[in-house]
């Protein structure tokens, strides 16, 4: 692949970055690649049920499994953005450590996923946020965004936030991570925010992803259902630098 690893980024939390991230993760397997997973913080793990945690999902889709530790360097139980997490614990979120883990996954594995926590201006320490990380890694940036109301300005602000301090953003992936309603008026409005995105945006649009009830319901099935999926396809093409999006 062009770049040997990818940030997954969100225009907020619960838009479906780590079942986006899950999806890609076994495409990117499907093309005979071996897939690293990095999921550098987290809160609102429950230690005594931690097999809900995005963390353990994903750590599941590889075999053999890594180790709950080496794919989540921060796990805090509090449901709080990582700074008040990280406080509530005594804590401080050392992004050298971060940086150091993620070289070591690079040298185990042809390519590497990292996915963040809530969206860009998510405060990580006192001084340092999301989109700080992000540039201190050196590394593209895959935004996942929604198509409900409000998408399109949620899009264009992460978008022009992580341009402006000088991050490669290899494109967005529309989800939609709950079930739709099938008004006439709701389906416009995803229609519209969908070109309007495509339209507006200075990098690829991929998606949208309509929401799948086997995610919810069986999340190792829903996940191999995804990644079938045509867009899941046509980003891992372009992740590739075979596809049409490359210039």
């Amino acid at each position: 692949m062009t770049n040997r690893s990818l940030f997954v980024t969100g225009t907020d939390t619960g838009v479906g970055k780590t079942t986006m991230t899950a999806a890609l993760l076994l495409a990117i397997q499907q093309q005979g690649k071996s897939v690293g997973i990095l999921k550098p913080i987290e809160t609102g793990v429950d230690s005594e049920h931690c097999e809900h945690s995005d963390t353990e999902r994903l750590r599941r889709l590889l075999s053999p499994a890594p180790s709950f530790d080496s794919v989540c360097l921060y796990s805090f139980p509090q449901p709080l953005a990582p700074l008040a997490a990280a406080r509530e614990t005594g804590r401080t979120i050392d992004f050298s450590l971060i940086r150091s883990h993620m070289h070591e996954l690079l040298q185990q594995f042809s390519f590497l996923l990292i996915e963040g926590a809530g969206g860009i201006f998510t405060p990580i320490t006192q001084t340092h946020t999301m989109r700080d990380l992000v540039a201190f890694l050196d590394i593209p940036c895959l935004i996942v965004g929604h198509t409900n109301l409000g998408g399109i300005n949620h899009c264009l602000l992460t978008l022009e936030a992580l341009q402006q301090a000088g991050i490669t953003v290899c494109g967005i992936m529309l989800n939609e991570p709950n079930v739709q309603h099938t008004s006439t008026t709701i389906q416009q409005q995803q229609k519209s925010t969908v070109e309007l995105i495509q339209e507006l945006s200075s990098v690829p649009v991929f998606g949208p992803i309509g929401f799948t009830q086997e995610v919810e319901t069986n999340w190792q099935e829903g996940i191999h259902l995804l990644a079938e999926h045509s867009e899941i396809q046509r980003l891992t093409i372009h992740l590739n630098g075979t596809g049409p999006d490359i210039a």
